[in-house]
């Protein structure tokens, strides 16, 4: 460090600027009159007194009469001291403010637009964590793996977890999308003939179905249709790149669309917990549609678990009973999916439960009993 900054330095710990001169020209002489003192820091004569006496009483030098005034600096200790206490209060004051900034609180908000794209991994972990009901997720496998831990723990309490995996890109990911408090990106490069076989193994008790979306794309989670996060692909420039944070149902119906639209409905399912039998689990009607209605129509007795909001007092509900009628689009039902001209059709299924009749919708549903959040096919019984 140059003489500058350390006279600089000395005066952010609180030393006058005179104090510091006459303190960092003292070092070098060792013992100095107060007279050769002033001259050799540029100190005023008139002055000179007034330090020294100051620099004494911090503990930083002592004085003694031989024929005139005499200075000479103490053992740096208390100097020492008070340098790492005033660098430890702005060490912990830059610690205070990081973890203030990277830590936004978007509860309260409806929409927040992000700088960074770590911020929108980190409030989609948050709210996966919190999933009561529907989890879906766009995501690369390096995505994938960051927010493992907290989909796992989604998928273990019950929630409907839809994942689908997009292709990963050749290039290093920007510096600014590695958070260190999640974790690098994990996982081997993956096999262009099969596609995330090194992630593959990982679905397994962590999500109810995945699929393959063979081109790069955004990052997206919709947590139970009140939050989405929204990031760009990460092969965008920097100056590009942004985030979005939305905390309300009617904005993340426009992102719920664009997932089920452009990012699940046409693309290759890879695994699934469906194919396992009995129950089956979904969360959106017309899924359950295309899985029920082709029993339905045979005959078959189905058993139908729904959870739900009862539209006209909003309070939560819980039904099961038998499917006494439906109503779907037309179409054949041999399709892996339902194909998306069928979700501007109504969806709606009659359930009946002991003496009762209710009419089950999906998201947005205000003409039937009960708006379904999810459905579970706990039973069926062909006909005789």
């Amino acid at each position: 460090m140059d003489t500058e900054r350390l006279r600089t330095a000395l005066e952010n710990a609180g030393v006058t600027q005179y104090e510091a001169d006459a303190y960092v020209a003292l070092l070098e002489h060792g013992t100095a009159t107060a007279s050769e003192l002033a001259e050799a820091s540029d100190v005023p004569q008139t002055r000179i007194y007034d330090v020294v006496r100051s620099l004494a009483d911090r503990g930083y030098a002592e004085t003694y009469q031989e024929g005139s005034l005499q200075v000479r600096a103490n053992d740096p200790e208390t100097v020492i001291e008070d340098l790492e206490s005033y660098a430890d209060t702005f060490l912990d004051a830059a610690e205070e403010i990081d973890q203030r900034w990277s830590q936004p609180d978007v509860t309260h908000a409806t929409i927040s637009v992000v700088s960074q794209p770590q911020t929108v991994l980190r409030q989609a972990r948050e709210w996966i964590e919190s999933a009561e009901h529907e989890v879906e997720v766009s995501a690369t496998p390096a995505q994938f793996e960051r927010l493992r831990d907290a989909i796992c723990a989604a998928f273990d309490r019950g929630v409907v977890v839809k994942l689908t995996l997009t292709r990963e890109d050749d290039a290093i990911p920007p510096a600014s999308d590695l958070d260190p408090e999640m974790g690098e990106p994990g996982g081997a490069e993956s096999d262009t003939d099969r596609p995330f076989a090194d992630v593959r193994e990982q679905f397994e008790g962590c999500v109810t179905e995945v699929r393959y979306r063979d081109m790069e794309t955004q990052f997206l989670a919709v947590v139970d249709r009140e939050h989405a996060a929204f990031a760009p692909e990460s092969t965008l420039p920097d100056s590009s790149r942004y985030g979005v944070l939305v905390n309300d149902a009617s904005l993340s119906r426009v992102f719920y669309w664009f997932f089920q639209t452009a990012l699940w409905n046409t693309w290759e399912t890879v695994y699934s917990t469906r194919s396992e039998g009995l129950p089956a689990t979904y969360s959106n009607i017309r899924e359950c549609l295309h899985h029920v209605t082709p029993l339905v129509r045979d005959g078959a007795r189905v058993v139908l678990t729904v959870e739900g909001v009862d539209t006209e007092s909003g309070e939560s509900v819980e039904l099961t009973g038998g499917i006494s009628n439906l109503v779907s689009a037309e179409y054949d039902f041999e399709v892996d999916a339902p194909p998306l001209a069928s979700f501007v059709h109504q969806a709606t299924i009659w359930l009946d439960v002991d003496d009762e009749t209710y009419t089950i919708g999906g998201w947005g549903s205000y003409m039937e009993d009960v708006e379904g959040e999810r459905f579970t096919v706990e039973l069926v019984e062909a006909e005789d």
